[in-house]
């Protein structure tokens, strides 16, 4: 390339870079027609929709609600120490180097989660999951405006998955408590939380079910828990743990605790701890550290299809008792197995979970006034709520025998029901300590007995009431009750417990 034509070149890249700043830095001055910052016009002249005012007004109370209530949930970060268990070295997963951890010290970690002011002074309401495991001095809370906080744990209750934490604080931004009991499938909600670690979000949708049981997310060592969810359909995911679910007046009804998920994130399907049930629990934890909560002392079960036309009831309308306590509240106040509560202080009671729920509001020492279905007449009792034992140790429990009676060669098909009994032998009755019964010596498969829960070994004590004491009267009280009809069923099981099971007669 000659002297020339390199000065050229150079010339034509000088000329370029000028021309190219030129471009981009103005033309106001320059000859070739483009249009300044002010000329350029992005984008339509009106917006394609108006909305109606009612649709405005909706947007400006969904507005409205999220800014008042933003505020009164805080971010809460938790250290945990944990000791490895594996031997040799423990690979940290939430570690993207993959760096090692070795078992013989504690390995500090963090986990985040929400949670409610609900005084002025600092007290606030969480999940129990959230800071269950927290080291000494490992609740660390920031507030909506970035202030941060030491927290202390004033107590918790893993029954219901809530706990209370204490900041020093005053005139802190509070929560208004609803009344969850006046929760509607339908009804406009708001989640709000620091899912994933992002701080106050907002999330809303609807409330998709109530009374919403058998999770068996929360349980205690012994394996009690209390459910009641509120379900919706506000997005929550790991972090919104302890945040609150809000109406559209701002109010709190409910914490949110977990969700259901295959990925472990959201799907739809949130749920929330009620208000009711979480201000009782957290009134008791502020005050003594520890829920005081009072127990009837029965084993309950729901009044399903088949149970509700044999007492001619509607299905869902009230809770069996299928076992009493012994030296319960219940037993001392007159109640008996195959009772079925409809009402408890004059709320009507449909689910074993709302039973529980209505009682865990309450002290020991209480009064409770149920209303209650026994065999066609309608009772009122009273009774005292009583402290849970230790042990449940039911006045239905005979024995602790883990082998079921002997089998007789004298089996006695029951094909309307769907299984074979036989009788029971005497050495038998005196291990079950029972008089009388006859024994289940095989049951159809997918048959009225095995559908609804009969299995070989368990000895019949009765039929609509009537003892039993060989095949043949329990036949005849069957063969007395029309096809599609129902019969009750006392049943004894093989770890001695009794239940009322009741099956279609099927001719």
């Amino acid at each position: 390339m000659t002297k020339k034509q390199v000065w050229m070149i150079a010339g034509l890249m000088v000329i370029s870079a000028g021309l190219g700043a030129l471009l981009m830095t103005g033309t106001g001055n320059l000859p070739f027609g483009l249009a300044g910052p002010d000329d350029i016009k992005l984008g339509a002249d009106t917006p394609p929709v108006t909305a109606t005012s009612e649709v405005q007004a909706l947007n400006d109370a969904f507005v409205a609600v999220s800014q008042a209530v933003t505020p009164q949930v805080v971010y809460i970060t938790v250290t945990t120490e944990v000791r490895p268990t594996s031997q040799g070295r423990d690979f940290n997963f939430d570690d993207p180097f993959g760096f090692f951890q070795f078992p013989d010290r504690s390995v500090p970690r963090q986990g985040s989660g929400s949670g409610v002011i609900v005084t002025a002074d600092g007290y606030i309401l969480t999940n129990n999951h959230v800071v269950e495991d927290a080291s000494k001095d490992g609740i660390l809370v920031e507030l909506h405006d970035g202030s941060q906080y030491n927290a202390k744990l004033i107590g918790n209750d893993p029954t219901t998955d809530l706990a209370v934490i204490k900041i020093d604080g005053d005139g802190l931004p509070t929560a208004s408590i609803g009344v969850s009991e006046n929760a509607r499938v339908g009804q406009i909600v708001f989640a709000v939380g620091n899912p994933l670690g992002l701080t106050s979000t907002v999330t809303q949708g609807i409330i998709s079910a109530i009374g919403r049981g058998q999770l068996h997310l929360n349980r205690d060592e012994q394996g009690y828990g209390i459910e009641d969810f509120i379900q919706t359909d506000a997005a929550i995911n790991p972090g919104n743990s302890g945040g609150g679910l809000f109406n559209l007046s701002g109010e709190l009804i409910g914490i949110n605790s977990a969700i259901a998920t295959n990925t472990g994130y959201n799907q739809g399907y949130g749920f929330a701890i009620p208000i009711d049930l979480a201000v009782a629990v957290a009134k008791d934890l502020i005050e003594d550290g520890q829920v005081n909560r009072g127990y009837i002392g029965v084993m309950i079960k729901a009044v399903d299809q088949k149970m509700a036309k044999f007492h001619n009831l509607t299905p869902g309308q009230g809770v069996l008792i299928d076992g009493i306590q012994s030296n319960s509240s219940a037993e001392v106040a007159g109640l008996k197995r195959g009772d079925i509560i409809l009402e408890v202080d004059g709320h009507k009671v449909g689910s074993a979970n709302q039973l529980q729920s209505l009682i865990a509001r309450k002290r020991v020492g209480e009064k409770v006034n149920l209303h209650i279905f026994r065999y066609g007449e309608t009772l009122d009792l009273s009774l005292t709520l009583k402290s849970r034992p230790e042990e449940n140790s039911l006045a239905s429990r005979s024995t602790d025998r883990d082998s079921g009676p002997s089998a007789t060669n004298d089996a006695m098909n029951l094909s309307s029901l769907g299984m074979e009994v036989g009788e029971l032998k005497s050495r038998d009755k005196s291990a079950l300590r029972v008089d009388h019964g006859v024994i289940v010596q095989g049951v159809e498969a997918y048959g009225e007995a095995a559908i609804s829960g009969i299995r070989e070994g368990d000895v019949v004590l009765s039929v609509n009431r009537k003892p039993v004491d060989s095949p043949e009267e329990m036949e005849e009280i069957v063969d007395e009750v029309d096809s599609g009809e129902v019969v009750l069923l006392e049943v004894q099981r093989n770890n001695g417990m009794k239940s009322l099971v009741a099956l279609e007669v099927k001719k």
